[in-house]
């Protein structure tokens, strides 16, 4: 089975500070692998990292199906491994139908238009995030939980191997961040390797396949939910609050609910 393996991963900045250290884990084609942890432990820079941004530097490997990724140049890269930050950019003066049609720049020549097929594969993506009355309108002209779906939109449009998303829940209403959790699951299936930063545990915890548990740069933790989650005082230490992580019925969702100061 094809895999992304991230192998002894450090990342940090051109200070010479290591933001993220020790990262190493094997995701599997069809899963979604969360990346927890409290805010400034390296979750975004570890999936900069695996994308080789400028300015960062790192040590370690990182290869999807025996190949390294650092290697291959920008297009390649684009070709197979979608990414969607935190706070992407709103472009002025575009419809969303438009800005989820930049997806679609790694998969044609340089100058070329839009074909119909294009155009096909970015409707279809907003109708899976739920935006398709979206596609006439100007993305500095909706709201911010809109725009992400339109991003959201934008990275299904690549059709990648791998997903790589930093909080994608976040601007989103309860509604929506569901449908996300469960539209990212649905990806899995079809074959998709899903990695997600999130804060969001009760909300996409049934998504996860594998979870990883970053603090201060350090991956403290990677396994099952069950192995990370129910880790005894674990999550209550690098959070430095009392919580408890615990499965309900009859879904079997999870539930984060402050623990006993006793």
């Amino acid at each position: 089975m094809s895999e992304l393996i991230i192998k002894d991963f450090c990342a940090g900045y051109s200070s010479g500070t290591m933001a993220v250290s020790g990262v190493s884990m094997k995701i599997t084609r069809g899963s979604v692998t969360a990346v927890i942890g409290p805010n400034g432990s390296g979750k975004s820079t570890l999936l900069k990292g695996i994308l080789s941004f400028p300015g960062l530097c790192s040590t370690g490997s990182v290869t999807l199906d025996s190949l390294d990724v650092h290697s291959m140049n920008r297009n390649e890269r684009a070709g197979r491994i979608a990414y969607l930050p935190q706070s992407p950019p709103v472009p002025a003066g575009l419809t969303a139908i438009e800005t989820v049609l930049l997806g679609r720049f790694p998969h044609r020549s340089a100058w070329s238009g839009d074909s119909p097929e294009d155009i096909k594969i970015a409707m279809d993506a907003l109708e899976m995030v739920g935006a398709a009355h979206l596609a006439g309108k100007f993305t500095d002209e909706i709201s911010g939980g809109e725009n992400r779906l339109v991003n959201l939109a934008a990275v299904l449009s690549q059709k990648t191997e791998v997903i790589l998303l930093d909080e994608p829940g976040s601007s989103l209403d309860y509604g929506h961040a569901a449908q996300l959790w469960k539209l990212l699951s649905d990806l899995a299936a079809r074959g998709i390797i899903i990695l997600a930063t999130t804060h969001r545990i009760e909300m996409s915890g049934n998504a996860f396949h594998k979870v990883l548990l970053l603090s201060e740069g350090n991956a403290l933790a990677f396994g099952t939910p069950e192995d990370v989650f129910l880790s005894g005082d674990l999550l209550s230490r690098v959070y430095r609050t009392p919580m408890e992580v615990k499965r309900s019925s009859p879904d079997g969702s999870w539930i984060v609910f402050p623990g006993s100061t006793e």
